[in-house]
């Protein structure tokens, strides 16, 4: 005789542990309720649309509906569906006549939608409604959501539709106006995690909560994606899931060996970071994985700086919260996000890119001589200390710190310079500069002619106090202009000056504006009678300029224009 094994199918975790009640769904508390209140009150809509990303449970929660209100068991003050009864039991497994699922991904067409339309008119076999579930519904034509459209709006009172998407914006606005929408909310990641280790729990396997963690982060929210990686995960029932398994089983970069990566390359630690960096390439990790947890963690220590209490949250694995906490407390808040802006950038070039190992070696060469100087707040903190040796501080210096902080650029340029010079051209007090006009005849002034042209004749004027200059110099191809002009207006006056650029075309250049003053000069010169008399005289005669008489030296006239009366 021989032996006949009977082999029983294996069910994924994601079908096993399906929602069979409303009661089950997790982090969906307002849909439950609302629905709840629609089913029970007999208040419920002819179309309902389910939206959010995937795995969350659309499908699942238009099943049931479908069976909430369908069941021949379920009484009127409850919502939940029975489970037992012939309907509930033909729905779960996907035979039941009146209830209709149809995948628009792969029934885009016009046709498709007519088979519908034409079944509309008939009444439900065996149940009290005709349900027709249609899952990623944004994949129908447009044809097919035109044809829909009029059976949508006034359905017999026997049909309900019941649609799913993961992309909502391609549905037409036509549809959506038909339907009662509810947006689906990716699950919070504690209430994931204690899904996954109560499910972990029942299937009798040991996970380490680190690991849990790991899942969760990959998950990202869908609750389908938590359930497969635990179901690859626990394939090997003899041994506990490890932090380790889980990174060699997703390719991702040890967590641990990031977090030191980063704080090398905060320290500065060219050799170092590359080492560690090469390590954890050698051990299997991508490239794009390394960035990604790079530009994680950055963000990680952005959330410890502004809410402390995150280091206690008790679902972070505890070697990420010390280790965050003890980074955080090291690096400022501007720093963070100057190393976001530059690791977000070379991951998209990485995404783009080839020879990628090299592409992020070099990325963190960039990050770490990103800026060789002292930073901001030790620059102040020098200053203050210097002063404060020297010197009492005055009220006037006490504005210029205040100033230096709000413009660190400036304040670099214009303290090198100070330090160069600080024998010579140090100021001994502040000259006030109390307009435009005077701020740049000081270029004048001090032999700088061609920054003078370039500030008399291309620099419109947008903002002027002082201390604080905006102007538009689109017309000046050196990017490096205004830095150039607030680096010698502050050594010279002795306070820092900030200087801006702006697109904007508000203002006007001072030689526009002398241009307009002496046309009105003009106008009123020629109803002098004096001059009328002239211009009476000499019709082809016109006053080209007006200047002063008394203002005859040889200084005066190069910077001013002579009268000149043309024939």
């Amino acid at each position: 005789m021989k032996n006949n094994l009977i082999l029983t199918e294996y069910k994924v975790l994601a079908r096993k542990y399906r929602p069979q009640k409303f009661d089950d769904l997790i982090g969906q508390d307002s849909l439950v309720l609302t629905l709840t209140n629609a089913i029970t009150t007999n208040r419920t809509a002819h179309a309902y649309l389910l939206t959010g990303v995937r795995g969350i449970g659309k499908t699942t929660t238009a099943r049931l509906i479908a069976m909430s209100l369908n069941c021949e068991l379920k009484t009127n003050d409850s919502c939940e569906p029975c489970g037992n009864c012939d309907s509930c039991i033909s729905i779960r497994d996907d035979r039941n006549l009146d209830v209709i699922e149809m995948d628009a991904a792969s029934k885009t067409g016009v046709d498709d939608i007519r088979e519908i339309i034409d079944n509309v008119k008939y009444k439900p076999v065996n149940c009290k409604y005709k349900i027709f579930i249609i899952d990623e519904v944004h994949m129908l034509s447009k044809n097919a959501f035109n044809a829909l459209l009029k059976t949508l709006e006034e359905p017999p009172p026997h049909i309900k539709f019941i649609f799913a998407t993961t992309e909502v914006k391609k549905i037409p606005i036509t549809i959506i106006s038909r339907c009662q929408r509810f947006d689906l909310r990716r699950i919070e990641s504690q209430k994931l995690t204690s899904h996954l280790l109560s499910i972990a729990e029942k299937e009798n396997i040991k996970i380490e909560k680190d690991a849990i963690a790991l899942i969760v982060r990959a998950a990202d929210g869908s609750v389908r994606d938590g359930l497969s990686l635990l179901d690859q995960a626990i394939v090997n029932k003899n041994e506990t899931v490890s932090t380790k398994i889980i990174i060699k089983m997703l390719g991702l970069a040890d967590r641990g060996q990031v977090f030191d990566l980063l704080d090398a390359i905060f320290k500065g630690e060219a050799n170092a970071s590359l080492n560690i960096f090469n390590n954890i390439y050698q051990a299997g990790a991508d490239v794009l994985m390394i960035f990604d947890e790079m530009l994680k963690i950055t963000h990680f220590l952005t959330q410890i700086k502004i809410f402390p209490e995150i280091k206690n949250d008790i679902y972070i694995p505890e070697l990420e919260r010390t280790k965050g906490a003890e980074m955080a407390e090291k690096i400022s808040m501007s720093s963070l996000g100057t190393i976001w802006q530059v690791l977000f950038k070379g991951y998209q070039e990485l995404q783009y890119g080839s020879h990628l190992f090299q592409h992020g070696e070099m990325l963190i060469i960039r990050l770490i001589y990103l800026y060789e100087g002292p930073s901001p707040d030790d620059l102040v903190k020098k200053i203050k200390k210097e002063v404060s040796e020297n010197q009492p501080l005055q009220s006037s210096t006490q504005n210029n710190i205040k100033t230096e902080i709000s413009n660190p650029s400036t304040k670099l340029e214009v303290y090198k310079e100070n330090q160069n010079n600080n024998k010579t051209t140090e100021p001994t007090s502040i000259l006030p500069v109390k307009s435009f006009r005077q701020f740049v005849d000081l270029f004048y002034q001090r032999r700088e002619g061609m920054l003078h042209t370039y500030l008399y004749n291309n620099t419109k004027l947008i903002s002027f106090k002082e201390g604080k200059v905006i102007i538009n110099a689109e017309k000046i191809a050196d990017s490096n202009f205004p830095r150039t002009i607030a680096r010698l207006i502050s050594k010279w006056t002795g306070r820092i000056w900030q200087v801006s650029s702006s697109s904007s075309n508000i203002g006007q250049t001072l030689y526009e504006e002398d241009v307009i003053n002496q046309q009105k000069e003009i106008e009123l010169m020629k109803n002098d009678s004096e001059v009328k008399l002239i211009l009476d005289k000499y019709p082809e005669v016109i006053i080209h300029s007006i200047t002063d008489i008394g203002a005859t030296t040889d200084e005066q006239i190069d910077k001013k224009e002579h009268q000149q009366i043309k024939e």
